[in-house]
């Protein structure tokens, strides 16, 4: 075990992974009480699109999957305030158009493009110091946001027509939100892949929601969650040989289950009690 942190790429997976998996599952409360679960899935399929233009223009990666992500909060934001036109239809549109448009990026990229495997499943062989700084800036920027917008959070998870009535900027913490959870997505994808990173967005508020009696349990349970399956899941990827991205998402899921199996059994005896 002491080896394992022998080596500083295993250093800065493990620290990146705890940071990426924190933030995902303290912003997957808020996804799962509003059932936005569409929108990770949508944000991860824009940063192929964005990745792919990187590797075809020879741009930095980072820097373009941020814009994207940005891009792409700030389009579902102002077509989603048209009422004729459902969330979920403009990610569903955003997403397949993203994608499409990332796989003519990488058919007119002369030669093969061994890294964008990478980018789809994780690796962790990818992540460095910097990786590190930004999910720890973000990390950081997404605590500010819960501690100093707790009520108006609140408000918009359970009821946000009742928010305006009370004078809560809904919009403007809708808007927020959409840019936070699209720019953790595209950071998080070095650690966990295109393909699977919208696990960290479900599972933790998923399995929160069967404990936790309020917001704030669910935030402290999620996150402890979130933490617990980044650090296992790279240790198991690394003691195994098997990548870790799926393997913090098969730890966050057996999680679940376990979870799910327990509040089953508990909720159980206390109606035979009853």
């Amino acid at each position: 075990m002491i080896e394992l942190f022998s080596y500083d790429f295993i250093i800065y997976a493990v620290i990146a992974s705890i940071l990426a998996s924190f933030s995902a599952s303290i912003l997957s409360n808020y996804i799962v009480l509003k059932k936005m679960e569409f929108i990770g899935e949508g944000a991860a399929h824009t940063a192929f699109g964005g990745i792919a233009l990187a590797i075809l223009l020879n741009l930095n990666v980072d820097l373009i999957s941020i814009i994207t992500a940005i891009l792409f909060g700030t389009t579902i934001y102002f077509i989603g305030k048209r009422e004729k036109i459902n969330e979920n239809s403009i990610i569903g549109m955003i997403l397949s158009f993203s994608m499409a448009l990332g796989v003519i990026f990488l058919y007119l990229k002369p030669g093969y493009t061994p890294e964008i495997t990478s980018y789809l499943f994780g690796d962790i062989l990818m992540v460095t110091s910097n990786d590190v700084m930004i999910l720890s800036f973000i990390s950081f920027v997404i605590f500010l946001f819960v501690i100093l917008f707790n009520k108006e959070l609140k408000y918009y998870a359970f009821n946000p027509k009742m928010a305006k009535n009370y004078g809560i900027p809904v919009n403007m913490i809708n808007y927020l939100f959409l840019i936070i959870v699209s720019v953790v997505v595209v950071t998080s994808v070095k650690i966990i892949g295109v393909i699977l990173v919208t696990s960290l967005l479900i599972t933790p508020g998923a399995i929160s929601k069967l404990f936790a009696k309020s917001l704030n349990q669910m935030l402290i349970i999620s996150g402890f969650i979130g933490i617990f399956s980044g650090f296992l899941g790279i240790l198991i990827a690394y003691f195994i040989n098997i990548p870790p991205g799926p393997s913090i998402v098969v730890t966050l899921f057996s999680i679940f289950i376990f979870s799910y199996i327990i509040n089953y059994l508990k909720n159980k005896t206390f109606s035979k009690r009853a």
